[in-house]
């Protein structure tokens, strides 16, 4: 994790000493950029540190994430280049990269809403946007005509399938709208009244509105989605050791300073650009040397770390920590008895043997199962909800002769992080269901509706009807009871009235932290 981490970050570094090459070449040819553009190199620089910021906070590499960042870059670069329209190379380079960038928005937003969960037309729609990109960007090179029509097929296609999607999905997108709307509200209020402001004041300048409306469709979709992701930003440990009024003090003593020395020096705007670039450069590779030298350092087990580096060091090494617990599991229960099994083979055809063997191969494959599913329920991301929670139920029965139904909607949606939990619950209850009740047939139904979540197990065993407590044999009961207080649910146990036992679980689904721990798990 630690690698992939610092390649990214590489990356990033290595997107900005291209940035700077770029800015150098149009310094060279003494390209020039008129006071009207100064509003958009401002906000294409904020896209591009945006993109280097989320970037930096993405320790555990969460694809959306990553995929929210090199869109910020892609945006930057197609705006940055179309500054320099009246120059050839840029001019094309900043209409190929369009498609490019239609793509990556709609695949993103995509995997925003779903949460990266898979959904019925997925494949086949992202399979054609996919192709249809590719198509425009090679058409670019033959015929232009040819690339807008196509481009245009592109947008309209990813338009009309988004809005199909939308009213699907409709109590997903509602639910989201409802649980964010103070982001929402705020992410309006923060881009319009500046927007309409500056419309207001040089209305009669088109130079100066010029390609504003996509500036405010992008800024506006960045940074209602940047409100959302990181609404719980503030838990997170900060980079500074200083308060935010000093660190604002400043950097605007260090803003004054430098636009000062511009201005007494009289440097032209594209060379103080190339400045601002050039620190920016030195201060994403001090910190990715930040992030490198907290990694030598050994672990820190007090509750306050010096910087956000040592902290997010600090995860890694916890997530090592259970890899080693995990590779002791296997060196120690699984490789031996795979050992004992090479031994055994060699007496395969003695019948004792090989009842031995299929004892133990049994017992091998379930351990397994257990062991994966108590470290972290699989939830493929290929498959929808109901699906995944099928391959749970299953993965526990498959050496039992109980029978488990599922009773679920195919289209049920759950945001994070109610799909860990529900798994969880799901697996747990029916394990002690398997477990004590002794039962034919258990039934879990999972239904959600008006923003509650319905689990119910119930079987057809022995049963009790008795809330477990702490020293109770069904302990598992009494830690999912607390987990569930703690949810602000309700746990209900009852006896079925033809025999067995219903445990009834009832939570509100909230989406207020949702992205904040779909971005943290």
């Amino acid at each position: 994790m630690k690698r992939k981490y610092m390649l990214r970050q590489g990356l990033m570094i290595l997107n900005q000493l291209l940035l700077i090459v770029f800015l150098c070449v149009m310094n060279t040819i003494e390209a020039t950029i008129p006071a009207e553009n100064i509003v958009h190199i401002v906000l294409l620089t904020f896209l591009f540190w945006d993109g280097y910021n989320i970037s930096g906070k993405n320790v555990k590499g969460n694809p959306v994430l990553s995929q929210f960042a090199i869109l910020l870059v892609l945006f930057g670069w197609h705006f940055g280049l179309s500054l320099f329209a009246s120059y050839s190379l840029a001019d094309t380079a900043s209409v190929v990269i369009l498609p490019v960038c239609l793509y990556q928005l709609v695949n993103f937003v995509q995997a925003f809403l779903f949460q990266g969960v898979n959904y019925k037309g997925r494949k086949i729609f992202l399979s054609g946007i996919a192709i249809l990109c590719f198509t425009a960007t090679m058409s670019f090179f033959l015929d232009r005509r040819w690339f807008y029509i196509l481009y245009n097929i592109q947008f309209l296609f990813s338009f009309v399938w988004c809005i199909a999607i939308s009213v699907v999905h409709r109590k997903r997108v509602w639910f989201i709208l409802r649980s964010q709307r103070k982001q929402l509200l705020f992410s309006v209020f923060f881009v319009l009244l500046p927007f309409m402001c500056y419309m207001t004041a040089f209305s009669r300048k088109e130079n100066y509105v010029k390609q504003m409306g996509l500036y405010l469709i992008v800024v506006l979709t960045f940074v209602t989605i940047h409100s959302i992701i990181f609404r719980a930003d503030h838990k997170q440990k900060t980079f500074f050791s200083l308060s935010r009024s000093v660190i604002a003090i400043f950097l605007f003593v260090c803003m004054t300073s430098f636009l000062l020395t511009i201005w007494l020096f009289d440097l032209p705007i594209l060379t103080a650009i190339t400045l601002i670039y050039l620190l920016v450069f030195w201060g994403l590779l001090y910190r990715l040397l930040l992030f490198w030298k907290a990694g030598k350092l050994e672990d820190n087990t007090s509750d306050e770390v010096s910087s956000f580096y040592e902290y997010t060091v600090a995860q890694i090494k916890h997530e090592e920590a259970l890899r080693k617990e995990f590779t002791n599991y296997l060196h120690d229960d699984i490789l031996q008895d795979l050992l004992s099994m090479k031994n055994l083979v060699r007496k395969a055809d003695q019948i004792e043997i090989q009842r031995l063997l299929e004892d133990t191969l049994r017992k091998l494959t379930s351990s397994i199962r257990l062991q994966m599913q108590a470290y972290h329920p699989k939830l493929l991301k290929n498959l929808t909800f109901k699906e995944n929670l099928q391959s749970v139920l299953d993965s526990i029965t498959n050496d039992s002769d109980t029978l488990v139904v599922l009773d679920c909607r195919d289209d049920i949606f759950l945001v994070e992080p109610y799909t860990m939990l529900i798994c969880r619950f799901a697996r747990e209850l029916t394990v002690n269901a398997l477990k004590h009740s002794h039962a034919a047939r258990i039934d879990v139904k999972l239904q959600q509706e008006h923003d509650m979540i319905t689990l119910q197990v119930s079987d057809n065993g022995t049963g009790f009807s008795r809330v477990p407590d702490d020293h109770s044999p069904h302990h598992g009961l009494a830690s999912i009871q607390e987990q569930v207080i703690f949810l602000n649910g309700k746990m209900t146990i009852r006896a079925n009235p033809v025999g067995g036992t219903n445990i009834s679980i009832l939570i509100p689904m909230k989406g207020d932290e949702s992205y904040a721990s779909f971005v943290g798990r």
